[in-house]
């Protein structure tokens, strides 16, 4: 489902909206025009939300003012909006809608593709549309295989546990403390997945009009769910060392913040691994606040090199109210919703109620197969590093060969690229590129305040063989961009 409209200027929301509007029959006005309609009839866009203004949807479209008049003036002579001087475009209350949601994130049908784009040689086995939004690890044979393996007793039993397996608790708690962070089975709560895990700390600490602190940019999951407990975001920025201690001081100082969110290891999107004496900082600020605070874990095993990472921030403050969130989504595969949190003596009631609340229990025979395939750990996080390195290395190759006008610094985990543009107007690109069979996630829409509309979050978590294809149909499009002066006509 796509994300809410935010207002009418929300550039990276509109986006995915009219991802597809290109794609239909007739000229350009009648294509908006229907693609407006659907968003409105599927209930994308409800009564009384704002459009933007025509000449802000003519540029981040990459059409002419007049073609959006008309589609506008379409939607209102069949009542679908309503139009007022100084007011704005909305929404009509009375326009149809239907129960069910559309999902506007569905592939492009391989005829809606455009005609001068097909595929050629070696390019006709790749698919329709190369999705760039996502990144997760590929389901290979070899996974399927100690997957399988994996799964011989996970049908054990017919119990469920409302805070999770006593032996994967167990399990996690050991390997806390083999990495420096003292923990009880009793403080681990199994989830399914690291989404649900902040959803459950966000319930227990945020009510309506409290204030949020977030890294900016950040995971755009986070994002929502705080934004979905009514609360106000705050956002400090990631520098190339990631958040500044003074930063999040003085947002402390002014935002009074009743949860904070930070990801100190390899950051998403950005990939920046947090140093050691600005985790002690940060950990003492938070101890000093009283500060309930999720430091995200998830991309914490997926290092390219065998430098020591820094410690937890969790580990500098052992008294303090950090909670840690891990999953195997990232390491392993996200079709196994494994996630939990860790958290310390304090908070535990109050968690583990919220999560009984949430559910009666994550699946059993998950985390079963999470519990074998965590008895090897250095073996997962090698075959990952392994599999990933490459597709890291290949992807800065080919960009830095095709697209050297773009930039970035390659990380040293995670699995992301950070991506610069000479425009600044990325979001208008990425529905621009849609047509040339690439689907991009613009970075915009990872900000908790307004970022630069000049940033990709480019995944390296495509098999490797569709890498090349990808870059290819990239560097195609931002040609076709340039040329038809998007970059220099948005500035």
């Amino acid at each position: 489902m796509p994300p809410a409209v935010r207002s009418a200027s929300d550039r990276p929301q509109w986006a995915t909206l009219l991802a597809h509007w290109r794609t239909g029959p007739g000229p350009l006005h009648t294509r908006l025009t229907a693609a407006l309609r659907a968003c409105i009839h599927a209930g994308h866009l409800g009564p009384g939300d704002a459009l933007p203004a025509e000449r802000t949807l003519a540029e981040l479209l990459l059409v002419s003012r007049s073609t959006v008049v008309t589609a506008i003036e379409t939607l209102e002579e069949e009542g679908w909006v309503t139009r007022r001087q100084g007011s704005g475009t909305h929404v009509a209350a009375t326009a149809p809608r239907r129960a069910e949601v559309l999902t506007l994130r569905s592939p492009v049908p391989q005829s809606q593709l455009p005609k001068s784009q097909p595929p050629t040689g070696s390019v006709q086995s790749m698919p329709a549309e190369l999705d760039l939004t996502i990144a997760v690890p590929s389901l290979t044979d070899a996974l399927r295989q100690q997957l399988h393996a994996a799964s011989a007793d996970a049908f054990r039993d017919s119990l469920y546990y409302p805070l999770g397996m006593p032996e994967l608790r167990a399990h996690l708690a050991a390997q806390y403390t083999q990495n420096g962070l003292p923990t009880t089975p009793e403080q681990v709560i199994i989830t399914s997945g690291a989404q649900q895990a902040i959803s459950v700390i966000a319930s227990v600490f945020l009510r309506r009009g409290d204030v949020a602190l977030l890294e900016t940019p950040t995971y755009f999951g986070a994002i929502d769910v705080f934004r979905a407990t009514g609360a106000t975001l705050l956002g400090v920025p990631v520098t190339p060392d990631g958040v500044q201690a003074d930063a999040f001081a003085d947002a402390l100082r002014t935002g009074a913040p009743r949860l904070a969110f930070l990801t100190p290891t390899f950051q998403n999107p950005t990939g920046t691994v947090l140093p050691a004496h600005a985790r002690e900082r940060l950990a003492a600020q938070i101890m000093d606040a009283g500060l309930p605070t999720i430091e995200d874990d998830t991309l914490i095993d997926l290092s390219f090199s065998t430098d020591r990472l820094p410690p937890r921030l969790s580990a500098y403050a052992p008294e303090g109210q950090i909670i840690n969130v891990g999953s195997l989504s990232k390491l392993y595969w996200a079709g196994l919703r494994v996630g939990w949190l860790r958290a310390p003596q304090p908070l535990l009631a109050q968690l583990a109620q919220a999560k009984t609340l949430a559910d009666f229990g994550s699946s059993s025979p998950s985390q079963a197969i999470a519990l074998n395939l965590l008895a090897d750990l250095p073996g997962l996080r090698q075959a990952r590093s392994s599999s990933v390195t490459p597709a890291r290395d290949l992807l800065v190759r080919l960009l830095r060969e095709h697209l050297p006008d773009w930039s970035f610094t390659v990380p040293a985990g995670g699995q992301f690229l950070w991506v610069e543009l000479p425009t600044p107007h990325v979001t208008a690109f990425t529905l621009f590129a849609h047509s040339y069979g690439v689907r991009l996630f613009p970075g915009a829409s990872m900000g908790v305040e307004p970022l630069p509309d000049s940033f990709l979050r480019i995944p390296f978590t495509l098999p490797t063989e569709h890498l090349p294809e990808a870059v290819r149909r990239l560097a195609q499009a931002w040609q076709a961009y340039r040329a038809r002066g998007g970059a220099a006509r948005l500035a």
